[in-house]
């Protein structure tokens, strides 16, 4: 069985150590190359390549508890309990709405059952 070198040496393709050496160095610079390249995972970066910086959780404006008082939400819940009892039409649309997507046939009563207390 021959080795490597005796194969190459019969090919004439023989490697001398400057050219051994060239070649890990540029084995190596590919490596490091790819290396730097590569996109750091816990960056996230924007279509543009632009990286997005966030200053932490972001909050709608309804939920901030000084939006809005206890006496105002006593009035708003008076209001809707109001439109639920008697406007159907409202009704109707506030019942597809809260218990359409239970699947649980007992569930789904209750659901309907708390409209029409």
């Amino acid at each position: 069985m021959k080795s490597f070198t005796d194969a190459s040496d019969q090919k004439g393709l023989r490697m001398t150590p400057n050219r051994r050496t060239a070649a890990s160095l540029a084995f190596a610079m590919a490596c490091l190359t790819m290396v730097a390249i590569t996109p750091v995972a816990r960056a996230q970066l924007s279509p543009s390549g632009a990286e997005l910086i966030t200053n932490g959780p972001q909050t709608n404006p309804g939920d901030r508890p000084d939006t809005g008082s206890a006496t105002q939400n006593v009035r708003d819940s008076g209001r809707y309990d109001a439109l639920v009892g008697s406007n159907p039409n409202f009704r109707a649309v506030r019942e597809h709405k809260e218990c359409g997507p239970i699947d649980d046939a007992k569930m789904h009563a209750d659901c309907l059952a708390t409209f029409h207390k």
